[in-house]
């Protein structure tokens, strides 16, 4: 950029010249990420807490420096996609370093694409500052009305569907004491609410529970499916149980490959809580498990991770909302313009595409697929053109 600028005096040909060539670098992936996830990576690495140790101004600095080369990335959908799904992660997880350097971040898109890019972030961001407000309410709620939640110290953050990436619902069963809690918060809920449903998804809960290993005792801040998967190992009368990877799955309802992921956690990790017969790294349907007596550590609080439930970006929905907006820019177009060749379609419908640039075949398979569902027809006096039916 110096060197244009200084040396060549901006000239605009040298201007376009760079342009061209940093859209040509951008967008050439190497290796087996795009350059989309990578930016995005990048992004999550410095906003996320417990990551890299800089100051506000680095942080700043970087971002700037992110959001300047994602001004030429063609598939910026993608890197919206992909941003999003890591920064509900960010939120939901507590995991996130800074509310201000999240918005800032959100701001510099914004600034760059739009509000229609970043409307869904910035919900988000809302959706978790109107929580502390649900809270509140839901706790004078249980007072007022004498409704006793248990013994648990249970809170809930309430999200708006449209705004946040699609997650995977688990009908886990639930131990009693957090049947009684969720119980307490729908009367509360649908008092407030009567026009609203709500869905709960038990893949992005957390919770803190207390577990005994011989006189040492220890809180576990785990998911709430790894809590849940816990609890069944409770001793019956007193004694320890051991069961099978199946015993497991009919107690607490979750489908082979979670089920696998919540046990790989817990019996095959740092913190090993549960001893897994036969001994191994991977978790098999044939397995037994059993509480691990023998475990110590020197920390009295130990946080468990364990491998994310869903993907980092659903390729098949990023598709689906290109094909949305893809049919939505051609049927804009021909409204206004009544009539058209095939190739004007194909040019306005691509300067109209600011978030991705598309293959002309794929535009040319919607223009076919309106024309099917009578969107459009073809000209049937001119060759390689089209007409908008009201």
């Amino acid at each position: 950029l110096a060197v244009v600028s200084e040396q060549f005096g901006g000239n605009a040909l040298f201007q376009k010249a760079l342009k061209e060539a940093f859209v040509e670098f951008t967008n050439r992936d190497v290796g087996k990420y795009t350059n989309a996830e990578l930016m995005s990576s990048f992004c999550d690495r410095i906003l996320k807490s417990g990551g890299e140790k800089l100051s506000d101004e680095d942080v700043e600095a970087y971002l700037e420096k992110t959001v300047q080369l994602f001004s030429y990335l063609t598939d910026k959908d993608l890197f919206a996609e992909i941003y999003r799904n890591q920064l509900a992660k960010r939120l939901l997880n507590q995991r996130s370093a800074s509310d201000d350097a999240e918005r800032l971040m959100i701001g510099k898109l914004k600034l760059r694409c739009g509000s229609q890019f970043t409307g869904k972030m910035e919900g988000m961001l809302n959706d978790l500052a109107i929580g502390v407000d649900h809270q509140a309410d839901f706790d004078s709620f249980v007072k007022d009305e004498k409704k006793s939640p248990g013994k648990l110290d249970f809170s809930v953050q309430v999200l708006t569907t449209g705004y946040w990436p699609t997650f995977a619902a688990i009908d886990a069963h639930l131990p009693a004491e957090i049947v009684s809690c969720t119980r307490v918060f729908k009367d509360y809920y649908d008092k407030k609410n009567s026009k609203r449903r709500l869905a709960w998804m038990f893949s992005l809960g957390n919770a803190t529970v207390k577990a005994a290993f011989g006189k040492k005792t220890y809180d576990l801040q785990v998911a709430t499916l790894q809590a849940i998967a816990l609890l069944a190992f409770n001793p019956v009368d007193g004694e320890p149980q051991a069961l099978a990877f199946e015993a497991v799955k009919e107690r607490i309802n979750l489908p082979d490959d979670h089920l696998k992921r919540v046990l790989h956690s817990l019996a095959c990790g740092k913190y090993k809580v549960l001893a897994k017969t036969p001994a191994s790294s991977t978790i098999k349907t044939t397995d037994s498990f059993r509480v691990n007596a023998t475990f110590a550590c020197p920390m009295r609080k130990i946080r468990i991770p364990m491998a994310s439930l869903d993907e980092s970006h659903n390729p098949k929905r990023v598709e689906e909302d290109r094909t949305v907006a893809i049919e939505a820019a051609v049927v804009r177009i021909m409204k206004a313009r009544k009539t058209l060749s095939h190739q004007s379609l194909l040019a306005e419908v691509l300067s109209q595409l600011a978030f991705f640039r598309p293959n002309p075949k794929v535009i040319k398979r919607r223009i076919e697929a309106l024309i099917d569902r009578e969107y459009l027809e073809r000209d049937p006096d001119v060759a390689n053109s089209y007409r908008y039916l009201a």
